[in-house]
């Protein structure tokens, strides 16, 4: 699952990433968005509790990117 959360990722614009870190930090309790990204996100090191919900924001986080690209 971590390769899918990575491609979403990946899909991600700037600025919807920056508010996807934002999104993880707050959701998760974690002090440092370069944290989540380096080990989480680029490290591959999520925890398995959290994986699902994270997919799950992703491809919310990208239907909205999707719905403002278009405007």
């Amino acid at each position: 699952m971590t390769d899918n959360i990575r491609r979403l990722f990946k899909q991600m614009n700037e600025q919807t990433k920056e508010e996807a870190l934002a999104c993880l930090k707050k959701e998760f309790n974690v002090s440092d968005r370069k944290w989540v990204k380096n080990e989480w996100i680029i490290g591959g090191r999520i925890p398995e509790a959290f994986q699902e919900k994270i997919v799950a924001l992703f491809q919310k986080l990208l239907r909205k990117q999707a719905v403002e690209v278009k405007r």
